[in-house]
């Protein structure tokens, strides 16, 4: 095995985020390999110092297919993954190894149960199609020290007086007796995803301790804008601390829980039985609603224009109340 490409061309960073765990895996299994992953450029820096990934490719959106035919004649790899198998790529990669003799993993979305996590499910295909050993490992997005250095400076800027850091140490230490800081990611790339604005402040209110956040929340602090990595290493700082961050179900939280952050995730219109996170909580809402698919979330009648057909606003997250997410914000991790 000389060579290994994984297509991940799905669209969000939460999509990659997914699939680390079998980057990973394959890296292990094939250490003499060179692996290369193709996917988006928005994503791309988040494997930039990963020791597993020999080189990055990118596709520009709307022109996916050309990028996978361009890597596979550059590459000729001995073994081509692909999450990916709209505008016929899946049979692309089919095609191309069955012309060269070599090995494909075209469809990691056959049979989905409805109760196993995407990357979980991912990392069990390919390992009975004997690419990678048996053994389920969760998302990690690797950080050098001067990144985890800077994640930490920020994060004691931001909670000065109360933290701070020492020579020699630059993570964030409480000046006293403090409670973690929480952080709060209100945004979603998806309307049908975001919780509603008066409750992210009704939760930052009701709060002990320092809360930040990521964009603009009423009554919390907004950390410095910052690029992926950048913001990884934030989330990095924060697991130091002993903090948790909250958010929906979207990349960046994804993001924190692979740098080691302890997060709490709110699933309204997609099912925390097979999107949740492998760590963390995941507080699913409404999880009767007869509306939601699991297994084709892109079907649902609330998808595209977060248009609930039970209430004014998505049911499923009017039923994440403040208090039920400030409980699982103060349980112990």
């Amino acid at each position: 095995m000389r060579r290994v490409l994984v297509i991940d061309l799905l669209g969000g960073l939460g999509d990659l985020i997914m699939v680390l765990p079998s980057v990973h895996a394959l890296a292990e299994a094939h250490p003499d390999a060179e692996l290369t992953v193709l996917t988006h450029a928005p994503g791309a820096p988040l494997l930039a110092r990963d020791p597993a990934v020999a080189a990055v490719r990118t596709a520009e959106k709307h022109d996916e297919r050309a990028a996978v035919e361009a890597a596979l004649a550059d590459l000729a790899p001995d073994l081509t993954v692909t999450t990916t198998r709209f505008d016929g790529i899946g049979d692309l990669v089919d095609t191309d190894a069955a012309a060269r003799g070599t090995r494909a993993v075209s469809n990691l979305w056959r049979n989905p149960p409805p109760d196993e996590l995407v990357g979980e499910r991912y990392q069990r295909i390919l390992a009975a199609e004997g690419a990678i050993a048996d053994t389920i490992r969760p998302p990690r997005v690797v950080l050098d020290p001067a990144e985890l250095a800077a994640g930490g400076h920020t994060l004691v800027q931001a909670l000065r007086p109360r933290w701070h850091s020492t020579p020699g140490n630059p993570h964030p230490q409480p000046a006293r007796d403090e409670t973690p800081p929480t952080v709060l990611v209100p945004d979603a790339g998806m309307a049908v995803k975001r919780w509603p604005a008066r409750r992210w402040a009704g939760l930052a209110s009701s709060l002990p301790g320092p809360v930040l956040s990521i964009g603009p929340v009423d009554g919390a602090e907004e950390l410095p804008p910052t690029d992926l990595r950048g913001l990884a290493a934030q989330f990095a700082a924060v697991a130091e601390a002993g903090g948790v961050v909250v958010g929906p179900d979207t990349g960046p939280v994804r993001l924190a829980a692979a740098v080691g952050a302890r997060t709490v995730a709110l699933f309204g219109p997609t099912a925390a039985a097979r999107y949740g996170l492998e760590e963390g909580v995941n507080l699913q809402g409404l999880p009767e609603c007869p509306h939601r698919m699991p297994t084709a979330i892109t079907e649902q009648v609330c998808w595209w224009e977060a248009t609930c057909p039970l209430a004014p606003e998505p049911a499923c997250l009017l039923d994440l109340t403040v208090d039920r997410v400030r409980g699982a914000v103060l349980a112990d991790g």
